[in-house]
C-alpha cells in the first residue's frame, strides 16, 4: 500500500531524445506552485539508452521491474505510488495535480482533448519517415533474444510480447500513413494558433497558449513543436507558432527540459 509521504523523491526513467519524455519534463519544468500542504517534488531524471545497439530499455531488469512496454518516460515513486506510471499523459497529470496551475479547471477539457489528439500523431513517422529500417530491426532483434536458451521464461516472454507491440509499428509506415499524420500535425496545429487569438492581449510580454501562465498543453505542445521545427517541417507549421517555440527554445527553460537543446535523435 503507497503511503503519502510527500517528500519521498521520485525516478522518472527517460532518454535523452524520447519525446515522451522530453514533454514530461517540460511539463515540470513549468510547473509553479505545488498544493497546498505539499512540498516541492523532488524528481531524480535517471536516462537510459534507447538506442542501437545499447537497448537498455529491452533488458530484462527493465521489461519485469519497470516498464513491460519498454518504453520510457516511466514514473517510479514506491512510497506514492502504487505502480510505476508508465504513459507520458499520466505522468504529466499526475505532476498536475501536485501543481494544480497546470491544468486550471476553466480549460481541463479542451487541454484534455487536444493532449489526446496530439498524442495520436505518430511521433515515429514524422521523425524517422516511411525508409527508416528500425522498427524492422528491433522487431527482429526481440524474436532472436527471445529464442536464447540462457534466459529466464519471465523475460522470454516479455521480449515477445515487446516484439508483438514493435510490430505495430513496423506494419504501419507507409506513405499513405505519413500523409494522415501530417494532416493531423496541420489540424492540431490550427487549433491551437486559433486558441492563441483568444487570449487576452499582452502587449510587450509573452504569452502562453492561455495567457501568461503555461498549462500541460504548453509543455506538450512546444516539444511536439520541437521536433517539427527541427525536422525542417516548417510547412506543418503556421509562421506564429514557429515564433512561439523559437521563443521557448531559446530560455532557460528549454535547456533545463531537453537535455541536449534538441528533440531530434540520430537517424538510423
Amino acid at each position: 500500500m503507497a503511503s503519502e509521504d510527500f517528500s519521498a523523491p521520485f525516478t522518472l526513467y527517460a532518454a535523452t531524445y524520447s519525446i515522451c519524455a522530453i514533454m514530461v519534463m517540460m511539463t515540470y519544468e513549468m510547473r509553479g506552485k505545488p498544493r497546498e500542504g505539499r512540498p516541492e517534488m523532488k524528481l531524480e531524471r535517471k536516462f537510459i539508452d534507447i538506442g542501437l545497439p545499447a537497448r537498455e530499455q529491452l533488458s530484462e531488469f527493465y521489461l519485469l521491474k519497470v516498464n513491460p512496454k519498454g518504453t520510457v518516460p516511466v514514473l517510479v515513486n514506491e512510497k506514492l505510488l502504487e505502480k510505476p506510471i508508465a504513459e507520458s499523459v499520466d505522468i504529466s497529470y499526475y505532476i498536475a495535480d501536485w501543481y494544480p496551475s497546470l491544468l486550471p479547471p476553466q480549460h481541463e477539457q479542451v487541454i484534455k482533448e487536444l493532449i489526446n489528439e496530439l498524442h495520436g500523431i505518430s511521433y515515429k513517422l514524422l521523425t524517422f519517415g516511411t525508409k527508416t529500417k528500425y522498427p524492422n530491426l528491433n522487431h527482429d532483434w526481440l524474436l532472436e533474444q527471445a529464442k536464447r536458451t540462457d534466459i529466464s521464461e519471465e523475460y522470454r516472454k516479455a521480449l515477445e510480447y515487446k516484439a508483438e507491440l514493435t510490430k505495430d509499428w513496423a506494419d504501419n509506415h507507409s506513405e499513405e500513413d505519413l500523409a494522415v499524420n501530417e494532416t493531423r500535425t496541420r489540424n492540431f496545429c490550427a487549433k491551437i494558433l486559433a486558441l492563441m487569438e483568444k487570449r487576452p492581449e499582452e502587449k510587450d510580454r509573452f504569452t502562453y497558449i492561455f495567457g501568461p501562465e503555461p498549462t500541460v498543453l504548453d509543455a506538450h505542445t512546444v516539444v511536439f513543436f520541437g521536433r517539427v521545427y527541427e525536422k525542417e517541417r516548417l510547412d506543418l507549421l503556421p509562421s506564429p507558432l514557429v515564433k512561439w517555440h523559437e521563443h521557448i527554445r531559446n530560455t532557460d527553460l528549454w535547456k533545463r527540459a531537453v537535455p541536449v537543446g534538441t528533440t531530434l535523435p540520430p537517424m538510423w
